[in-house]
């Protein structure tokens, strides 16, 4: 298991939406994290990684915008993306 650490910028909680179809899908709930990345040469980015949680643990967020936390993370595709665990 991998944690990503950052700054929590957004906490997102489960909603609904309608496709073309009418049919209304749930969506899980999201983290906006922003985390310091060092580059190859050095250099230091911030990059902001927007991560579906499981909806239990959406609670252990809130209130901690603007503040670092670390969140357990998974990892897909050959370009990373987080996914919370």
């Amino acid at each position: 298991m991998l944690k990503l650490k950052g700054i929590l910028i957004n906490t997102i909680g489960k909603s609904k939406y309608k496709k073309e179809d009418g049919l209304e899908v749930e969506t899980k709930a999201k983290l906006q994290i922003l985390a310091e990345v060092v580059r190859a040469n050095g250099t230091k980015v911030k990059e902001l990684h927007t991560i579906s949680i499981p909806d239990s643990k959406i609670e252990l967020y809130k209130g901690k915008e603007n503040k670092e936390v670390e969140v357990d993370v998974g990892i897909i595709s050959s370009k990373y993306s987080f996914y919370g665990l």
